[in-house]
């Protein structure tokens, strides 16, 4: 795992930050897979454009995708996931609340509310607590991290051992329309 901390990662949670402070953000580390294989994986086509898309950005590690929709989360139960024979991570904050999901092969590992990891879930969701607790995302006397989604985003790179650099976001990457992916409402 790498040591990657909040400060790392105080970028990446600014660049999907509104004005006003809102955090609207869906963003996965693959490790070990390229951008074009991620795309693949989560049925789209680089390309392609529509009301919601997702970006693939080559990082250390593997693929970091980033998404303006929310397709992600509801395609990590198709056919060929995300973790099918690797690692994700996957990082999501909305006005609603925020999210840190960890899966290895098809498994989920654990996932818990950035304001709440006392009520996590999975097969093992103790693996990653000792980082959980450096990072200030289980916190001690109730004082929670200065920046959980900067955090969350730390412990994403940690578990998944995929680093996005500021340079490689600022990169060009795929990009792909995920509008027919949405569920039918």
């Amino acid at each position: 795992m790498s040591g990657a901390t909040a400060g790392d990662y105080a970028w990446l949670h600014d660049a999907w930050t509104d004005g006003v402070g809102t955090t609207v953000l869906c963003i996965n580390l693959v490790r070990g897979l390229s951008p074009a294989d991620a795309l693949r994986r989560i049925k789209v086509t680089p390309g392609t454009s529509g009301e919601y898309g997702v970006a693939a950005y080559t990082a250390e590690g593997g693929t970091v995708l980033a998404e303006s929709g929310w397709a992600t989360k509801y395609v990590t139960n198709v056919a060929e996931p995300l973790s099918l024979g690797t690692a994700v991570a996957t990082v999501f904050a909305d006005i609603n609340g925020a999210d840190f999901t960890h899966e290895v092969n098809e498994q989920l590992i654990t996932t818990f509310s950035l304001y709440s990891y006392r009520f996590r879930e999975g097969n093992d969701p103790d693996r990653f607590l000792t980082d959980v607790r450096e990072l200030g995302l289980y916190p001690d006397d109730d004082e929670y991290a200065v920046n959980l989604i900067s955090s969350a985003l730390a412990l994403a790179s940690r578990t998944t051992g995929v680093r996005l650099s500021r340079s490689q976001y600022a990169r060009p990457t795929l990009t792909a329309s995920t509008d027919h992916l949405y569920p039918s409402w």
